[in-house]
């Protein structure tokens, strides 16, 4: 009977072994089919990059303009197309945020944020108008 036993055992621990094996053996596996693929995907990141077209970044601005515009037309308070419009103008024309700015400190009293940005601009703004432009070598 202590043999069976421990035959018993045996077979469970080899068993246990075998299935410990099988199952390490599917994680690492996957774990490596997922690095290989995300390695080998990347190349083709880089060829949707240098695509000859695809719009130029003055374009894809120009683009996003137009459709937060169009969502501003339906929707004169949403604040993802005010925020995003006011994004885009704050990082290309400063001037230009100021009423998008405006709108939002308007609408959303409760967001300092808005009233914050919109203060710095406006100084930003005042500066640049109150400092003379130096005159143009005309040599």
């Amino acid at each position: 009977m202590a043999k069976s036993k421990n035959k018993q055992e045996t077979t469970s621990r080899k068993l246990s072994r075998v299935v410990t094996l099988v199952l390490g053996l599917g994680f690492a596996g996957s774990t490596l089919v997922i690095a290989l693929g995300s390695v080998f995907s990347q190349p083709n990141n880089n060829v949707a990059a240098t695509d000859p077209d695809a719009p130029s970044m003055e374009e894809q601005i120009k683009l996003q303009v137009t459709g937060y515009e169009k969502v501003l037309e339906r929707e004169p308070k949403n604040v993802t197309a005010l925020e995003g419009l006011a994004q885009i103008y704050i990082q290309t024309d400063p001037q230009k945020a100021i009423p998008s700015l405006e709108k939002l400190a308007q609408y959303y009293p409760e967001q300092k944020q808005y009233a914050g940005i919109l203060k710095l601009i406006k100084q930003q703004e005042a500066k640049s108008s109150a400092t003379p432009k130096a005159p143009a070598n005309s040599e």
